[in-house]
């Protein structure tokens, strides 16, 4: 797959995306914490978000000063939110009618956590794939279902191309 290095937060991380993703904020709003990017043709988007570290978290990593990654992968079943909520709010404006086909997609959900404690950040990367796209998603007319050998190859490449350029980024002494 062809990838681009793309610099997040003004140049401070890199991390390489296939050449498909595009950058969110060049349609929309995204807070400072997150940079989104988007696969239009097959409906994956990728988003990197700095978090204040989680000192409640439940693992005996917290404490650790080296940094530590940890790797989760899922399935759900989900719809956009503005299908969800017009399958709602058909639902109570016709009580007594068939509801409307499930427009819910089975996405493939890749999530790392870097833990940086001498930062006190986490950096979350989620990476979302559809496997399969409902008759009735609005994901249908414009996009088509995902691999996942090809996507799990893909995210662990992403993931070993994650660099921090300025660690400054964090804070002052950081």
């Amino acid at each position: 797959m062809d990838t681009v290095q793309q610099e997040l937060f003004g140049g401070a991380i890199t991390l390489n995306l296939p050449r498909k993703f595009e950058n969110i904020s060049h349609v929309r709003e995204v807070p400072d914490h997150q940079e989104v990017f988007v696969n239009v043709e097959e409906d994956q988007s990728v988003i990197v978000e700095i978090l204040e570290l989680a000192t409640q978290a439940n693992d005996e990593g917290c404490a650790a000063a080296e940094a530590k990654i940890y790797l989760l992968l899922g399935q759900q079943r989900i719809a956009k939110f503005n299908e969800r909520q017009r399958q709602v709010e058909d639902a109570a404006a016709h009580p007594n009618q068939q509801p409307h086909a499930d427009a819910r997609n089975l996405v493939q959900i890749m999530m790392v956590v870097v833990r940086l404690p001498r930062q006190e950040t986490d950096v979350v990367i989620s990476y979302n794939v559809p496997l399969q796209i409902s008759e009735s998603s609005s994901s249908k007319q414009v996009a088509h279902e995902g691999n996942i050998q090809e996507a799990e190859v893909w995210f662990r490449n992403m993931i070993g191309s994650f660099l921090v350029r300025d660690w400054s980024l964090f804070g002052p002494g950081h």
